[in-house]
C-alpha cells in the first residue's frame, strides 16, 4: 500500500518507483481542481475520483489538473496507471526533495521545481524575513496538463481568472501555453519576494548605521541563509528552461518557444537581482565589524585616559602608602563603613556608566 513518509532516510532499501510521500505534510486531504476548456467552452466540474477525468479524454479540449495535498498517494498512483505515466516520474512527484529538471518522455513532459514565497506565519512569529519552499511538479500531456502542489494556496488563482475570460491567449491555443502560464506564474512569485527581501536589507541597513548590535548581526545572518535557499532553488531553472528551448518534442509547438525564453528572462534578472543581494549583505557584514571595531576602538581610547589619570596615583600611593603621621581620617570613628560605602558605590556607578554607553 502506498504510504507517507516525512524522512527520506525511511526509503532507504526499497526498489525503485516505490510510492511513497516523502516530505513534510502540508495538506491532511487531497483536493483535485479542473478546468476544462476550448476557444468557446469552459468547464469547472466537481471531481472527486480521479476516473472522473477520464472522460475529458474525448473531448476536443485542454484539461488542466491541480492536484493540491500529496498525502493521499493513491490519487498520484492511479493518474499514473490511467495516463501512463512513469513509476520512477510518480515517485519523483510524491519526493518533495527533488531538484529542478525537465524529463523528455514519449507521451508526455515531467518539470518538477520549487515555488517560493514569503512565510508570513514565521516571519510573524520571529520578525524576520523567512521563505516557504513549495514542491511544484507538472505533467504535460498532449490534451492534458497536471499540477501536482504540496499546499492548498491561491498561487493558480490569477491565471484561473484569466482562463475564465474568454478573449485569453491561453484559451485559443495548446497544453504548451497553459504550461509556460504555469511556469510564469511560479517564477514570477519569486520578484515579490525580492521586493519583500529588499525591503528587510533596507531595515537591517539603516538600524546598522544607526545603533548596530548583536540583533543585527543575527538578522544579516538569517537573510543570507535564506537567500543561499532561494539561489539554490531559482540557479536550476536556467538549466530547466534552456533544455526546454534545445527540445525537439512535438507537445511544445515553435510558436510557443518565444514565451519560454521570456521566463527564461526573468530567471536571469532573479538570480542577478539574489547575486547583487548577495554581495550587498557581504558589504553589511563587513560594514558591522567595522562598526563594531570603532565601538570598540572608542571604548578602549576612554578607559586608557581613566588609566592613565589612575596609574601615577597608583604609583605615588605604592612607594609611599599611606603611612603619613597627621592623617585625621584614621581617628575618625565611621571611617571603616564610610569607605566600604566608597568601595561599593564606586564599582556600581562605573557598570551604571557602562551601560549608559552601551559597552556592557
Amino acid at each position: 500500500m502506498p504510504t507517507s513518509l516525512s524522512n527520506a532516510s525511511e526509503k532507504l532499501g526499497m526498489p525503485p518507483g516505490s510510492l511513497i510521500h516523502v516530505g513534510d505534510i502540508q495538506e491532511e486531504d487531497s483536493r483535485i481542481s479542473v478546468i476544462d476548456f476550448n476557444r468557446t467552452e469552459l468547464q469547472e466540474p466537481v471531481v472527486e475520483t480521479v476516473e472522473e477525468l477520464l472522460k475529458f479524454r474525448e473531448k476536443d479540449s485542454i484539461t488542466w489538473v491541480c492536484l493540491e495535498g500529496l498525502k493521499n498517494v493513491e490519487i498520484t498512483e492511479l493518474i499514473g496507471h490511467y495516463f501512463k505515466i512513469h513509476p520512477l516520474v510518480l515517485e519523483d512527484i510524491l519526493n518533495t526533495h527533488q531538484r529542478p529538471k525537465f524529463e523528455e518522455h514519449d507521451d508526455y513532459l515531467y518539470i518538477v521545481l520549487k515555488g517560493l514565497s514569503l512565510d508570513r506565519d514565521a516571519a510573524s512569529v520571529n520578525g524576520s524575513f523567512a521563505v516557504y519552499h513549495e514542491q511544484i511538479s507538472i505533467l504535460v500531456l498532449n490534451d492534458f496538463v497536471f499540477t501536482f502542489k504540496e499546499k492548498k494556496d491561491d498561487l493558480f488563482l490569477p491565471l484561473v481568472q484569466r482562463i475564465r475570460n474568454g478573449n485569453a491567449r491561453v484559451r485559443n491555443l495548446g497544453t504548451d501555453y497553459l504550461t509556460y502560464a504555469i511556469l510564469d506564474m511560479i517564477v514570477d512569485q519569486n520578484f515579490l519576494l525580492l521586493d519583500s527581501l529588499d525591503e528587510n536589507i533596507d531595515a537591517v541597513e539603516e538600524e546598522l548605521l544607526s545603533n548596530p548590535n548583536s540583533n543585527t548581526l543575527v538578522a544579516i545572518q538569517r537573510i543570507k541563509r535564506e537567500l543561499i535557499d532561494i539561489r539554490r532553488s531559482i540557479t536550476p531553472l536556467r538549466e530547466l528552461l534552456s533544455s526546454v528551448q534545445r527540445s525537439d518534442t512535438k507537445l511544445i509547438g515553435e510558436k510557443s518557444q518565444i514565451y519560454f525564453r521570456d521566463v527564461y528572462d526573468h530567471v536571469l534578472r532573479i538570480t542577478e537581482t539574489t547575486d547583487s543581494y548577495r554581495e550587498m549583505l557581504s558589504g553589511l557584514l563587513d560594514i558591522y565589524v567595522s562598526s563594531v571595531s570603532n565601538k570598540m576602538n572608542e571604548i578602549m581610547k576612554i578607559l586608557t585616559v581613566f588609566a592613565s589619570i589612575f596609574i601615577p596615583l597608583t604609583f605615588i600611593a605604592g612607594i609611599y602608602g599611606m603611612n603619613f603621621e597627621y592623617m585625621p581620617e584614621l581617628k575618625w570613628k565611621w571611617s571603616y563603613p564610610v569607605i566600604w560605602v566608597v568601595f561599593v558605590t564606586v564599582p556600581i556607578c562605573l557598570i551604571l556608566f557602562f551601560k549608559k554607553k552601551k559597552w556592557l
